[in-house]
């Protein structure tokens, strides 16, 4: 809107000339000021009174012309130019705006096959123009822009702007907006080259989600560079559209690629409350063999335990999302609360459903543990299924996005096992934003198992929380039923939930406040302890690393605890 009677002065101390311009505003008023050879040259050397005045003379045809591509064609300007001081000057400019242009007959056609296509039409705003309202130029070129970017990104590669012109009738102060877009054909897709010789390019294949003679779409073509990037089977890649070797409206698509060195050592150290010190060392094989095959092999120790596992990887179905793993592992861990050594080795199928990501599993294991005055071996055959899904881009730093988990995993005496056992686990974790630089962080977690015979559970299936992820203020798996002895046994239920409010300091620090509370349960009535902090988070090149403060609020003297943890927000 225009404000009348709004003043708006930008003088600086060492401006020779101090310019005001009023009765206009916003960008309609930055443009005016803009314009103006005066604003631009007053900190010129040699700025002579007689230049000042011939520049001043000039400013209001030039505040005429910068209000043109906003609509307004006849505006009344009252300039003044006079002294102030020695060798400083005050020009002002009143402006009355007057009655904007409108648009008195819009001639817009869209011809070609995009006339029909309602996924071109989807990206095209009708309202951007339209008769009766203001002739705004902006409006006028951002869809002609629009018109051209939706063909380049649809496939039509012919498409042009037939007809495009303004014209203005200044006695009867009316215009006509003449606009014809003629899309020609709508491009498909050809057939795809990979220019490699590492693959078999059947599985490469299973990459792009498109076929031959699809409609193109350059977001198609994206997912496909992205797909490939993501396979950890290249150094770099290129997807081209060849638009050079057309045939009829098909369009090949050239893709470079560029393998990575057979072999990829890792080697990592870190620090969390919950592990102490910890330090990882790992060889693997991004491509064992042309059928996109993988080899990963991991050695991790930690103040609290170590881990030796490896993995094998088959791509199936579709690369991106579906693969067949084979896993065997040896661990032990040594907590405050259960001593457990472990062999594991499974097999699991992971695919897409919709969006959802879901694994069908099926782990041996054998464990030898201590949790409290119970002490056994123990063997448990356990097949399983969960599934996952995202919501949310960037999984390292997010605005507003969310985290599902569903498990379930089981086993039978009957088979394998020297017990039976069935649980479930539920895990969710949203973020929000509340206000430009700040974020609300809600998460929940609970699970249950039926066993008829408790006691001969493993550590590993039985629930434990308290620590840097769950219930702050308290050790790691601290929070549990307990034996007669006092020491926590672990527990046939879980319940934990969260509620942190974060806001930015600057660029890469944030400060938190937080509530939480939980416990491992035998009966789902069991009182939960509660735990609350404060906190810093920092977004190091490592990715984001949190300092927390917390009290056991449950616990006599309400101690407190430092917390470190170092991970993606989802």
């Amino acid at each position: 809107m225009l404000a009348l009677a709004l003043t708006q002065t930008c003088a600086l101390a060492a401006d020779r000339v101090e310019i005001t311009i009023i009765g206009i505003d916003g960008e309609i008023h930055e443009n005016a000021r803009a314009s103006l050879s005066l604003n631009q040259q007053q900190h010129r050397e040699g700025l002579t009174e007689a230049r000042i005045r011939r520049l001043h003379e000039k400013a209001p045809e030039q505040i005429r012309l910068a209000m043109q591509p906003f609509g307004y064609y006849r505006p009344q300007i009252i300039s003044s130019l006079k002294p102030v001081g020695a060798e400083q000057w005050q020009a002002e400019y009143k402006i009355d705006p007057g009655l904007p242009l409108l648009i008195t007959r819009l001639d817009y056609a869209l011809s070609g096959a995009a006339a029909d296509d309602a996924e071109f039409l989807s990206g095209i705003s009708s309202a951007l123009l339209h008769e009766g309202a203001i002739l705004d130029h902006r409006r006028y070129e951002q869809l002609k822009s629009v018109l051209v970017r939706q063909a380049a990104e649809l496939g039509y590669f012919a498409a042009r702007l037939t007809e495009h012109k303004i014209t203005i009738d200044m006695q009867n102060y009316q215009s006509t907006v003449l606009l014809h877009f003629d899309s020609g054909p709508r491009y498909r897709f050809g057939r795809v080259n990979f220019n490699q010789d590492t693959l078999d390019p059947a599985l490469l294949s299973r990459y792009t989600p498109f076929q031959p003679h699809d409609p193109y779409s350059l977001m198609q073509v994206i997912e496909l560079q992205q797909a490939l990037n993501d396979s950890d089977y290249f150094n770099a890649v290129e997807v081209t559209p060849d638009l050079k070797n057309l045939a009829d409206i098909d369009v090949p698509i050239d893709v470079q690629l560029y393998p990575r060195k057979r072999n990829k050592y890792i080697f990592g150290i870190g620090y969390g409350t919950d592990t102490g010190a910890r330090a990882k060392l790992g060889w693997e094989m991004p491509r064992v063999n042309r059928s996109g095959h993988r080899l990963e092999t991991a050695y991790k120790i930690s103040h609290i335990g170590d881990s030796i596992t490896g993995t094998y990887r088959i791509p199936t179905g579709n690369p991106v999302t579906d693969q067949f793993i084979l896993s065997i592992s040896n661990s032990s861990e040594q907590t405050t609360t259960s001593d457990s050594s472990k062999n594991i080795i499974g097999a699991s199928l992971a695919h897409g459903r919709g969006r959802w990501r879901e694994v069908l599993s099926v782990n041996y294991q054998q464990e030898q543990f201590t949790v409290g005055n119970d002490e056994g071996q123990s063997s448990l055959l356990m097949p399983g299924i969960n599934w996952t899904r995202v919501w949310g881009a960037n999984r390292i730093e997010i605005r507003r996005g969310a985290r599902l988990l569903i498990d379930v995993r089981g086993a039978s005496d009957a088979v394998l096992s020297d017990t039976s056992f069935i649980q479930g686990r539920i895990y969710a974790k949203t973020i929000l934003p509340i206000f430009e630089q700040s974020r609300l962080i809600v998460r929940g977690s609970a699970g249950t198992s039926y066993t008829p015979q408790f006691a001969e559970l493993p550590a590993s299936v039985r629930f434990f929380t308290g620590g840097s992820q769950t219930v702050r203020g308290y050790r790691y798996n601290a929070l549990a039923p307990q034996d007669s002895a006092g020491q926590p046994i672990g527990g046939r239920h879980l319940l934990v939930g969260s509620v942190e409010y974060e806001q930015r300091l600057d660029t890469d620090w944030w400060a938190a406040i937080f509530h939480d509370t939980g416990n491992a349960l035998d009966d789902f009535n069991g009182a939960l302890n509660d735990g609350a902090g404060i906190g810093l988070r920092w977004r190091s090149p490592v990715g984001p690393i949190r300092f927390d403060l917390a009290w056991a609020l449950s616990e006599p003297g309400t101690p407190w605890r430092f917390h470190i943890d170092i991970g993606p927000d989802l």
